[in-house]
């Protein structure tokens, strides 16, 4: 369980078809759907948020970055970054979930990390000017607070000392990135289906998850017969159900036992990155 208590929120966390050069087939095939500006903004004004990135700051810190926060509601399967793409934007989700996707060779993609309200989408960006390097797309649909990347840096350098407060994140994001690597490499097909789809609910909540064969297929960098055949075994089995474009998970017990340790992993650091004090051991 992920909490946090600060000045701003209490919260508990539970559970254009184009060819450019060196971009591949596949590439081009996401830019098609792709939005340069993602988000339609549904606040203008942000007093507090549930992303705990945002409420674990200081509340001084926080209402010197307001005027640069803007709600969006993101929407599923909407393209928040590509690949090469120059961010105007960092994201902070607070009811949707974003992944990350590396594109492979053969067109296939896989996910490398999912992002909720423990996290936010492009927060390295603050501290280096470097393009984007996946694509970057919303799983879940849902609410983010959106950050103007110019603004935040500014108030950065001003105030330098507001860096130590995201730094613990951007450590949680590279931490998440190696071990789905091991992930991937290593562990079954089955048993990443079980941690992603942990992973998915603790981040957006809902208790039907909007996921189809085909887009679980596609995160995991697999076909999608074999998620049929996975999804249908533990149907029977009563352990999650589904409908067209919705999944639930019946007994989350049986998922955790099924999934592999690479989710606990993840879910015990997000859990001492998310503590009140976690970016004080810094200063």
């Amino acid at each position: 369980m992920l909490r946090t208590q600060t000045g701003t929120s209490n919260f508990t966390f539970q559970n254009s078809e184009f060819f450019a050069p060196g971009r591949t087939a596949a590439q081009v095939a996401l830019r098609k759907n792709g939005l340069s500006d993602a988000g339609a903004e549904v606040e203008k004004r942000i007093t507090g948020t549930v992303n705990i990135v945002l409420s674990s700051l200081p509340p001084a810190v926080f209402r010197s970055l307001a005027p640069a926060m803007k709600r969006v509601s993101l929407a599923k399967e909407e393209f928040l970054f590509q690949p090469d793409d120059e961010p105007d934007f960092i994201y902070f989700p607070e009811t949707a979930a974003v992944s990350e996707f590396q594109i492979l060779e053969d067109g296939r993609m896989v996910e490398v990390a999912i992002i909720g309200r423990e996290g936010a989408v492009g927060l390295s960006k603050l501290f280096c000017s470097s393009r984007i390097p996946n694509c970057v797309q919303v799983s879940q649909a849902g609410n983010a607070v959106r950050i103007n990347l110019s603004e935040a840096r500014k108030t950065i350098r001003q105030k330098p000392e507001v860096a130590f407060y995201f730094y613990p994140f951007i450590d949680a994001y590279i931490r998440q990135i190696s071990q789905k690597t091991v992930c991937n490499l290593y562990h079954s097909v089955r048993a990443r289906f079980c941690t992603w789809l942990l992973m998915v609910q603790d981040r957006c909540e809902n208790s039907v998850l909007q996921l189809t064969h085909e887009q679980i297929a596609r995160t995991l960098g697999v076909y999608r017969p074999r998620i049929t055949c996975i999804a249908r075994e533990l149907k029977k089995k009563n352990v999650i159900s589904y409908s067209r474009g919705g999944i639930s998970i019946c007994d989350r017990s049986q998922i955790e036992d099924s999934a592999c340790d690479c989710y606990q992993e993840i879910r015990d650091f997000a859990d001492v990155v998310s503590l009140p004090d976690a970016g004080a051991t810094l200063h």
